[in-house]
C-alpha cells in the first residue's frame, strides 16, 4: 500500500474512533439532559398541583392545560390503587413496596416507566413521577403521579440523534478531505526526496533540494543536500587522486627509466669490453649513482606509507643545531651549486634539537632539495632559534613561489607546484613533501608555509623542545 493512502487510512481511522466515541458520549449527554429536564418539568408540575390543595376540579382544568403536552395526571391511595381520573385498577401505580413505603414516607420518586390502558385497550408506556399528598379536601392521603408518553421524548431523542449523526458524518467527510490533502502534501515531499536519491544514483550530485520547511521533512532535505555535496567532494577527490596517481606512475615510470636505462647501457658496455679501460670507473660511478637515485625513490614511498599505517619508530636524541645544520649544508652544496644558489645559514649558538636525528635531517633535506629546485642563481636560507616551547627552523628561498590555489596541495601526495619542472636534474616524484608533512606530524611539530607567486617560499617549522621526562607513546600517537 502507497505511503499516501496508509497516512489516509490511519488518520481516518483516527477520525471514525473519535467521532465514535464523542457521538456516544454526546447522546447519552444530551439524553440525559433532556430526561433531567423532563423529569424537573413534571415535578414543578406536581409540585404546583399538590401545593394548591387540589380539587377534581382542578386536576380537570390541569389536564386541559397539559393535555397539549400529552401529560397524564393520576391520583392514588397509599397502597397505589387509582382514583382519579377513574378506579380502573388497571392503570394502579405498579409500584414495588419499597417504592410505595418512600412516598409513605413523604418522598418524591423521580422517573419511573409504567404501562397505562387506554380505553380502546391500547396499551402506551409513560415515563412517570410521583408526589405524596396530604390533607387536600377532596382526596384521602396517597399520591399524585404525573406522566409523560415515552413515544415523545424517544422522538425527540431520536431527533437530536439524527442531527449528531449527520454533523458526526459531515465532520467525517470533511475530517478525510484535509486527511487527503495532508497526506498527498507530506508524500509530496517524499517524492521529492525521492526523485534527488534518483538522481545521486545516476551520478548527478549537483541536484536540487527545497530545504526551506521546518519540520522533519526539512532536516531530511537538509541531509541530502549535504550528503550530496560530501558526495560531490568526494568524487571530486577521487578523481583529483586518480588524476595524481597516473601522474605519480608516468613520473615513476619515468625516473626509474631513465636509470634504468642509463645503467643497462653502461652494464652491457662493461660485459662486452665496449667501454674503454680509462673510463670504467666513470661508468660504475654512474651505475652506482643511478642505483641510489631508484633506492631513494624505493624508500619514500616506504617511509611516506609507514607514517601513514602508523609503523613508524622515532628514535629520540639530543642533536647539536649548529654540526647538524652545517652537515646538511654540506651535502646540499653540490645541488646548489648546479642551480647557481648558496645556502646561507643562520643557526644560534648552542641550539639543541630533541627528535630522530635521520628523520629531521631528512625534513631539512627535502625542504632545501624543494628550495634548489625552484629557485636559480638566488639565495637560500636556512635558520634556526630557540623560542620559549619550541625551536624554529625556517627554510626560505628567492624561487618561483606559488599562489593560493597551489598552497592547498602542496602537502597532498603525488602533487607537483609546476607540472612542467618535472623533468628537473633531481627528478623530484612529489613524494617530497607529503612525507615532510608525515615526519613533522610524528615529531608533534607543526609546519606552515608562506609563499608569494615570483617572490619564493618560506616553510617555519616549530619543533618542541625535549620534555622534563620522555614517555613512550604509541607511534600513531607521535613519540617513542
Amino acid at each position: 500500500m502507497k505511503f499516501l493512502w496508509q497516512q489516509v487510512l490511519g488518520i481516518v481511522i483516527l477520525i471514525f474512533l473519535t467521532l465514535s466515541l464523542i457521538t456516544v458520549r454526546m447522546e447519552s449527554y444530551i439524553t440525559s439532559k433532556i430526561e433531567e429536564e423532563r423529569q424537573d418539568q413534571l415535578m414543578d408540575y406536581g409540585r404546583n398541583i399538590v401545593e394548591n390543595n387540589f380539587s377534581r376540579e382542578d386536576l380537570y382544568r390541569a389536564s386541559q392545560l397539559l393535555a397539549s403536552e400529552n401529560i397524564l395526571i393520576q391520583v392514588y391511595l397509599p397502597d397505589g390503587r387509582t382514583i382519579y381520573p377513574s378506579y380502573d385498577q388497571r392503570n394502579n401505580a405498579s409500584l414495588s413496596q419499597e417504592d410505595l413505603n418512600q412516598l409513605n414516607s413523604n418522598e418524591v420518586l423521580g422517573f419511573r416507566t409504567i404501562q397505562r390502558i387506554q380505553n380502546d385497550g391500547k396499551i402506551d408506556q409513560y415515563l412517570t413521577v410521583y408526589l405524596p399528598h396530604h390533607d387536600v379536601g377532596q382526596f384521602p392521603d396517597g399520591f399524585i403521579s404525573l406522566g409523560a408518553p415515552l413515544d415523545d421524548l424517544q422522538d425527540q431523542l431520536a431527533q437530536v440523534r439524527q442531527n449528531i449523526y449527520w454533523t458526526s458524518l459531515a465532520a467525517l467527510v470533511i475530517g478525510i478531505a484535509i486527511t487527503i490533502f495532508y497526506a498527498y502534501f507530506q508524500t509530496k515531499k517524499i517524492h521529492q526526496l525521492q526523485a534527488v536519491t534518483q538522481e545521486i544514483t545516476k551520478g548527478n550530485y549537483q541536484v536540487q533540494v527545497d530545504t526551506s520547511a521546518k519540520d522533519e521533512f526539512g532536516d531530511l532535505a537538509r541531509d541530502f543536500k549535504h550528503m550530496a555535496q560530501a558526495l560531490q567532494e568526494s568524487k571530486e577527490e577521487i578523481k583529483a587522486q586518480e588524476d595524481l596517481r597516473r601522474q605519480f606512475m608516468m613520473d615513476v615510470a619515468h625516473e626509474m627509466r631513465t636509470p634504468l636505462t642509463t645503467m643497462g647501457g653502461m652494464t652491457e658496455g662493461l660485459m662486452n669490453n665496449m667501454i674503454p679501460e680509462k673510463h670504467r670507473q666513470r661508468s660504475l660511478e654512474l651505475i652506482h649513482r643511478e642505483t641510489q637515485r631508484l633506492t631513494r625513490l624505493v624508500n619514500e614511498n616506504l617511509d611516506y606509507e609507514k607514517i601513514r599505517s602508523g609503523q613508524y619508530h622515532l628514535n629520540y636524541v639530543t642533536i647539536q643545531g649548529q654540526s647538524f645544520f652545517e652537515d646538511i649544508k654540506a651535502q646540499m652544496a653540490v645541488k646548489a651549486a648546479a642551480k647557481n644558489d648558496q645556502i646561507q645559514l643562520n643557526i644560534e649558538e648552542g641550539l639543541v634539537l630533541w627528535g630522530d636525528h635521520d628523520r629531521l635531517q631528512q625534513i631539512i633535506i627535502n625542504l632545501v632539495t624543494n628550495a634548489i629546485q625552484f629557485s636559480e642563481n638566488s639565495a637560500i636560507e636556512l635558520s634556526a632559534h630557540s623560542q620559549t616551547d619550541y625551536v624554529e627552523i625556517k627554510v626560505r628561498d628567492h624561487g618561483i613561489g606559488m599562489d593560493a590555489q597551489e598552497l592547498k596541495k602542496i602537502w597532498e601526495r603525488f602533487y607537483k607546484v609546476d607540472v612542467s619542472r618535472k623533468n628537473t636534474t633531481f627528478g623530484e616524484s612529489g613524494i617530497g613533501l607529503s612525507l615532510v608533512k608525515g615526519l613533522i606530524d610524528a615529531h608533534h611539530a607543526s609546519i606552515e608555509v608562506q609563499s608569494q607567486p615570483n617572490e619564493g617560499s618560506q616553510f617555519i617549522i616549530h619543533l618542541p623542545h625535549k620534555p622534563s621526562q620522555v614517555v613512550a607513546v604509541d607511534p600513531k600517537d607521535g613519540d617513542q
